[in-house]
C-alpha cells in the first residue's frame, strides 16, 4: 500500500487520457516509459524503480555512454509539476551513489529535457519531487505490483541508504544514452563533433599547412604556418644519382596560428661531397615535405622543391713565368 512509504498522502491529479509511449530513438532507450496520472503532496524524497513488470525499457543502463536526453510522460492535464532526475550507481546491498541529476518542469503530454550525464552499465534513474507544488509523479498499475527504492536527501556524489516497498505504481522516467568513444563526457550522436578525439566537440580539425625555402650555403630553412595549431614534421629527400639518395631531417615543433616556425635541414656527408664536386652550372632538386597529423583521417602535407646548386669551384687560369707575354717576332 502507499501508506508503507513513511505515510505518503496520494492524491489524484486529474482525468487521465489515453498516452502513446515515447517513440522510438535511435540511441538507446532505457528507464520507464509509463504515463504518470497521480502524484503525492508529501515532503521532498528520490523514488526510483527497482522492478517493474511489464515495463518494455530495460531499467538500469544497458551499456555505458552519456545521457544527452531524459523524458518523462504525464497525462495531457493542465498541471506543472517540477521534477529532478536522478542517475543512481548502486554502490552496497542498500545504498546508491548519486552520479548526476538534471531538473524540468513536467507538463501534460510527452516530456523532453536536454542534459549531459555519464553513466556506466547498470545504473538507474529516479525522481526527486521538491513538494514546492506537487511531490513526485507516478504510474498507477492496478493489480501489478512493482518493488520501488525511496530515500531523501542526497546531491551529486553523495551514497545514500535506500528503503525498498512493494508497490502498485511506477517512476515515469526514461533516458536516452549516446556512445562515448573519447571518454570526453559528451555524447558523440549529438554533442560531440569529433568523436575520435577528447580534446574536441567541435567538428575535428584539419591543418592547413603553407611552407616556403630559402637555401643558404650548408643548410635550408623551411617557414612554416598553420591554420590551427599542429606537431609539424619536416623532412627533405634528394637523389644524388647511381641509385644513391640523401636524407635531411628539419625536426618537429608545435606550430601556432598566426606565427611563422623556422625548421632548418643541415647538409651532411654525401650530400655535401656530392655538391662540392657538381658544378655550379648544375643543381640537385631537393624534395621538402611538411607533414601534421590531424584526429581524423589522413595527415595534413605541404610538399616543395629546392634547387642545390653545385659547388664545385671552376679552374684557374695557369701562370707563366716572369708573368710576361712572350714577345712576336
Amino acid at each position: 500500500m502507499k501508506a508503507k512509504f513513511a505515510g505518503l498522502v496520494v492524491a489524484a491529479l486529474l482525468t487521465i487520457s489515453a498516452l502513446g509511449a515515447a517513440s522510438a530513438s535511435a540511441a538507446t532507450e532505457f528507464g520507464d516509459n509509463c504515463v504518470a496520472d497521480e502524484a503525492t503532496f508529501e515532503p521532498p524524497i528520490t523514488l526510483f524503480d527497482i522492478s517493474a513488470p511489464g515495463n518494455p525499457l530495460p531499467l538500469t543502463a544497458p551499456v555505458s555512454g552519456v545521457i544527452t536526453q531524459w523524458k518523462s510522460n504525464l497525462a495531457p492535464v493542465p498541471a506543472f509539476v517540477p521534477q529532478t532526475l536522478k542517475v543512481l550507481r548502486q554502490n552496497g546491498p542498500n545504498t546508491v551513489q548519486v552520479i548526476g541529476e538534471s531538473s524540468g518542469t513536467i507538463t501534460g503530454g510527452p516530456n523532453t529535457f536536454n542534459a549531459r550525464i555519464s553513466v556506466q552499465a547498470g545504473d538507474r534513474l529516479g525522481l526527486f519531487g521538491d513538494g514546492t507544488t506537487y511531490g513526485n509523479l507516478f504510474c498507477n498499475t492496478p493489480g501489478v505490483e512493482n518493488l520501488i527504492g525511496a530515500f531523501a536527501g542526497g546531491g551529486p556524489g553523495a551514497t545514500v541508504a535506500f528503503a525498498q516497498f512493494p508497490e502498485k505504481f511506477r517512476i515515469p522516467a526514461f533516458a536516452v544514452i549516446e556512445p562515448d568513444a573519447d571518454n570526453d563526457g559528451f555524447g558523440d550522436e549529438t554533442q560531440d563533433k569529433c568523436p575520435q578525439n577528447a580534446s574536441f566537440q567541435v567538428p575535428c580539425p584539419v591543418a592547413k599547412l603553407s611552407a616556403s625555402a630559402i637555401v643558404k650555403k650548408g643548410l635550408v630553412t623551411v617557414l612554416v604556418t598553420s591554420d590551427v595549431q599542429a606537431s609539424v614534421n619536416v623532412a627533405g629527400k634528394i637523389r644524388l644519382g647511381k641509385g644513391k639518395t640523401a636524407k635531411l631531417n628539419g625536426g618537429t615543433q608545435i606550430v601556432v596560428p598566426g606565427t611563422i616556425s623556422k625548421f632548418t635541414m643541415l647538409f651532411r656527408g654525401n650530400l655535401k661531397a656530392k655538391l662540392k664536386e657538381l658544378s655550379r652550372k648544375r643543381s640537385l632538386t631537393l624534395n621538402i615535405t611538411a607533414t601534421a597529423p590531424n584526429p581524423v583521417g589522413a595527415p595534413s602535407t605541404r610538399k616543395l622543391k629546392a634547387k642545390l646548386r653545385g659547388q664545385k669551384k671552376p679552374a684557374g687560369k695557369s701562370k707563366r713565368k716572369g708573368g710576361k707575354r712572350p714577345s712576336s717576332r
